[in-house]
């Protein structure tokens, strides 16, 4: 069996043979044709297209291609929507856009351009993951250094670590009341458990982030019986963060978290003291 050409090789072939073949006469073109045919595989209506001058992967531009509808205006206000929107994903992102664009507009927040505003509410979710594939990468790739340098800032606390703390040396987790299904909006539980005393405090969350847990944080250590040492954490980017690092610091929290991807006896004994205190239909995932 005869091993098709690579790609290259057609394209090198393509390139040798094709201005032979646009100044030969009828019968050069025809011998022509027939070797490249059977050379290269293509039909020969296709090698006549390729031949006589038709796009082919490689060819420098310069052919006809097919208009750019949306700009970098577009792209630009895209982002900006996206931002608004808390970074959601392409399909919800479409669904968003007419009740989103005209929610800003009327609030002063966004004055989109005659020309803009159409093409945004024309395009579709695959057109805007396209456009905002760059700028996801960007923030994706930043997002990733950082909380690496931070953890290593953090230390890791385990099971034998503890020792027999005084009260004051909590474990911090989230409770998500999404009933195992991670999809669309959902409360979460942060909750705070004494190692010592077994003292556990709860407070409830609309979404997952950063400045909540530090705002839920400041709000617990006024409820306490006793003065907040220490915290421990998981992994999660609602813990390890700036945000809370800083507030950690700034009132003298001793602040450690656990080892990533490792089972934490004590952290599992905590999940089952919460959900303990919990109601059965209120119980999420720890």
């Amino acid at each position: 069996m005869k091993k098709p050409m690579t790609l290259r090789a057609r394209r090198e072939l393509v390139a040798a043979v094709r201005q032979r073949y646009q100044g030969g006469d009828r019968e050069a073109k025809a011998r022509i044709l027939q070797e490249f045919s059977s050379m290269s595989g293509y039909h020969r209506k296709s090698a006549i297209r390729i031949l006589n001058g038709a796009a082919y992967p490689g060819d420098p531009p310069g052919g006809r291609t097919r208009p750019r509808i949306y700009d970098e205006a577009a792209r630009q206000a895209l982002i900006v929507l996206w931002e608004a929107s808390d970074r959601v994903c392409g399909k919800r992102l479409r669904s968003l856009l007419p009740v989103l664009v005209q929610a800003l507009e009327r609030h002063g927040h966004l004055a989109l351009d005659a020309m803009i505003r159409p093409k945004l509410l024309a395009m579709s979710a695959a057109t805007i993951d396209r456009l905002l594939r760059d700028t996801r990468s960007v923030g994706r790739r930043r997002a990733r250094r950082e909380l690496t340098a931070l953890r290593k800032s953090v230390p890791i606390r385990t099971f034998s670590d503890w020792g027999n703390p005084n009260p004051g040396f909590m474990e911090m987790d989230l409770v998500a009341h999404c009933g195992g299904l991670a999809s669309g909006s959902y409360v979460h539980t942060l909750s705070i458990t004494d190692i010592a005393s077994g003292w556990t405090e709860c407070v409830p969350l609309l979404f997952r982030s950063s400045e909540l847990v530090v705002e839920a944080l400041a709000h617990l250590q006024n409820t306490l019986p006793f003065r907040l040492c220490g915290i421990d954490v998981d992994n999660g980017g609602e813990f390890l963060n700036e945000t809370l690092l800083q507030h950690c610091l700034s009132h003298g929290i001793e602040f450690t978290r656990s080892r990533p991807y490792h089972k934490n006896p004590r952290r599992q004994a905590i999940c089952r003291l919460k959900f303990s205190i919990l109601d059965d239909g209120d119980r999420g995932q720890c």
